[in-house]
């Protein structure tokens, strides 16, 4: 709780640390806005909420904290430790914007986090619990940072985590809470995986109903009293979904009842069923209707820049799957598809272990394109595709790729995807995922004569 006469010290002014400083100007709290960016552009909403002699840019130096009692983080800002430290050697109060949201008053908060998949379940679930006539409403991790939540009522809040938001909130209170799966990434910023593992755990702490996966080795099953959960084997009850095959058809569980099939559903690839599987067991902790939730499943439609097929002429299908930042979400992509596919990556790199990714390509993919900031690095590690092409950007790689497309399609009837899922970061050459997929899909389009740059 903030309690002192010194103005907050709010740190980063991005999306998130700019709905902290509205929602501290709405509530008449005295703030200054630091940020290490020496110049920021001054936006309509910024002038609204924030003050220029309350803004500080630049270096951010120690004597800084003796001007505050409390300091909000925003999740994109990795201070230097040793700021930290200094924080809280000196006794003041550290909190995140996810904190502030849980002493906003008892709301029903459902928690979403995980390594792969997380925005996909939190997507899923808005869409359910409306369709369903439970008005809600996600955030934080997607959309609308979690503070903008605040301004309506809403039956329920989805909040999606990441770690970084994890890192330094130090209790969600929720309903329910869903950890989708734990594999290493942003290894750069926690260091090791032992301590990103126990930064994703942090979701459960104060939980009502902890939804588990019971197919991942790396969530701490025995530390936890839970119900409900979801995994790729055969549900045990009620509580309980899951998949199984029949007659080459993946159908879902819940125990022992086949409840839906994938042809019934829009979104693309196996992983995604599984998805589905940890919505379903969110509804079920709830204590909501599962038939009418598997009916507004069904008319859930495939989100942007996630296998998102958006282009299709001449036996050539394009895919936007720009939100795989990580080896895992690649991996996704590839078992999804067929053979036949022309697969571009790159950016920057957030893992040396890009070796893991031959097993899964091998075979499968008939032309790799590297792109970005690490296209030498992924060269060196990947040697399971015989065609391997490096080129500079993206626009690069869709006209090689739309070049390599036309000369297989020459030799074979059968059709051929190319495929955006990058499992790199974004930040060589983009501000985020989104802005990646909006130029691959751009570039697409212009190649294909559908927009103009002209």
């Amino acid at each position: 709780m903030i309690k002192s006469n010194l103005p907050i010290a709010i740190i980063g002014l991005g999306k998130t640390g700019l709905s902290i400083a509205k929602y501290f100007h709405k509530n008449n709290k005295k703030f200054i806005v630091y940020d290490t960016r020496k110049n920021l552009v001054s936006t309509n909403e910024i002038k609204k909420y924030i003050k220029t002699e309350d803004t500080v840019l630049g270096e951010i130096k120690n004597n800084f904290i003796r001007q505050h009692d409390n300091f909000v983080i925003s999740p994109g800002v990795n201070l230097d430790k040793k700021i930290i430290e200094e924080i809280k050697n000196n006794n003041k109060n550290i909190q995140t914007d996810i904190d502030i949201f849980n002493e906003s008053g008892d709301k029903k908060v459902i928690c979403i986090t995980g390594s792969n998949g997380k925005t996909t379940v939190t997507s899923i679930l808005e869409h359910i619990l409306n369709k369903i006539g439970k008005k809600s409403k996600a955030g934080g991790n997607i959309g609308l940072p979690a503070l903008e939540l605040l301004y309506e009522d809403y039956e329920y809040y989805i909040l999606e985590l990441s770690s970084f938001q994890l890192e330094m909130t130090k209790q969600i209170k929720a309903e329910s809470s869903l950890i989708t799966n734990i594999t290493p990434d942003h290894l750069d910023r926690h260091k090791t995986f032992k301590n990103y593992i126990n930064i994703k755990h942090k979701i459960f702490d104060n939980t009502k109903n902890i939804i588990i996966n019971r197919s991942d080795n790396n969530i701490k099953k025995n530390k936890y009293n839970f119900k409900y959960t979801f995994g790729i084997d055969s549900p045990e009850d009620e509580n309980s979904f899951g998949i199984n095959n029949t007659k080459g058809t993946n159908y879902i569980y819940q125990g022992s009842e086949k409840i839906l099939s994938e042809d019934d559903v829009k979104l693309i690839g196996f992983h995604n069923l599984i998805n589905i599987c940890s919505a379903l067991a969110v509804i079920k902790s709830l204590g909501l209707n599962i038939k009418n939730s598997i009916e507004s499943i069904k008319s859930f439609e495939i989100l942007e820049h996630r296998m998102e097929n958006f282009y299709y002429k001449n036996n050539i299908r394009w895919i936007n799957d720009s939100k795989a930042t990580n080896i895992e979400s690649t991996i996704s992509a590839v078992n999804s598809l067929k053979n036949n596919i022309i697969l571009l990556m790159g950016g920057r790199s957030k893992t040396d272990d890009y070796a893991k990714l031959n097993t899964a390509i091998s075979g499968k993919v008939k032309y790799l394109i590297l792109f970005g900031e690490c296209k030498d690095l992924l060269f060196e590690e990947i040697n399971s595709v015989e065609n391997i092409i490096r080129v500079e950007g993206i626009e690069s790689a869709v006209i090689k790729a739309n070049y390599l497309a036309k000369n297989f399609l020459e030799k074979s009837k059968n059709n051929i995807n190319i495929i955006l899922s990058p499992a790199c970061s974004s930040y060589d050459s983009f501000l985020s995922y989104e802005e990646r997929g909006n130029f691959f899909k751009h570039c697409v389009l212009n190649l294909n004569g559908i927009i103009n740059d002209k």
